[in-house]
């Protein structure tokens, strides 16, 4: 932080390896430095490289924040790849799996629900008991609520098997009213959306976004069901032009990884020009 800092101050431009800070302390400091709040101020941007790819953009889409209740989240790497002695488990340099790869997760529920969580209800973790990394967390599981009312979980874990299983965040929607001028006045369509985005930690390798869409015709007299079905459908995005709809002119290549669309936002920014999240309506600067 002391060099992002040091850099702010000189009014230089900072691309900040995640996590940006350790602390909370450290968070309020930095983020809340006079120097980003003047004319034409320094960017500051928090490299969470994932949160740039198409297919987080195109998962996005498919969900209403305000009528998320319930989200999972989950991934991990194999027990094979973080050692005792590796800095994700050092505890001075910010180590530990939460803070090393469930600010991925943490991330993710945020762009989902378009907020910041309002409170922390559970967390657990697990560290290795020994004297020496008593302080770092090999796996965790937390859950958040959000100003909605919504429920966000997260999990990760440095202990997971030998074939690595993708990340997931699986989105599920209240029951909402649809509207069907075919049906009598006594009937009424209802439809529960459930969006799981397989792959949100590192979409530019291999990703998938599952769209399940749950419709129930109900009467309206009695509310018992009439009649029941499911839509599925599953999509990717390598690229905004894959992705299609309103991301269809956007710039990007095959072999563009998620850290070159962030850096394309990045100068995007620098440039005084405007970014892909300012034109829909949320911002990750």
């Amino acid at each position: 932080m002391e060099w992002a800092v040091r850099s702010i101050r000189a009014g230089k431009h900072v691309l900040l390896e995640k996590p940006s800070v350790s602390t909370a302390a450290e968070a309020e400091i930095l983020f809340s430095m006079p120097e980003l709040s003047l004319p034409n101020a320094p960017v500051l941007l928090e490299g969470f490289h994932n949160r740039f790819h198409p297919a987080i953009h195109l998962f996005k889409s498919f969900i209403t924040p305000a009528d998320v209740v319930h989200v999972h989240t989950e991934a991990m790497v194999p027990w094979l790849m973080v050692n005792k002695d590796s800095i994700g488990l050092n505890y001075s340099l910010g180590g530990g799996c939460m803070m090393m790869l469930g600010t991925y997760n943490f991330t993710i529920l945020r762009m989902i629900f378009n907020a910041a969580p309002e409170e922390c209800l559970a967390c657990d973790t697990h560290v290795h008991a020994d004297g020496i990394h008593d302080k770092c967390d090999y796996d965790f599981t937390a859950t958040f609520r959000f100003p909605n009312g919504g429920i966000g979980e997260g999990t990760n874990t440095f202990q997971g098997p030998l074939i690595w299983k993708p990340s997931t965040a699986r989105v599920t929607h209240k029951e909402t009213v649809v509207l069907d001028k075919l049906l009598p006045a006594t009937e009424e369509k209802m439809l529960t959306r459930e969006v799981t985005l397989h792959g949100f930690m590192n979409a530019v390798i291999w990703h998938r976004i599952d769209v399940k869409d749950s419709f129930v015709i109900r009467s309206k007299v009695d509310g018992k069901p009439i009649r029941k079905w499911v839509e599925s459908k599953s999509h990717k995005a390598y690229t905004y032009k894959e992705a299609g709809g309103e991301f269809a002119d956007l710039p990007g290549e095959d072999w563009w990884m998620s850290f070159r669309y962030e850096l394309e936002e990045f100068v995007n920014k620098v440039k005084g020009r405007k970014t892909q999240e300012e034109e829909r309506k949320y911002s990750v600067f």
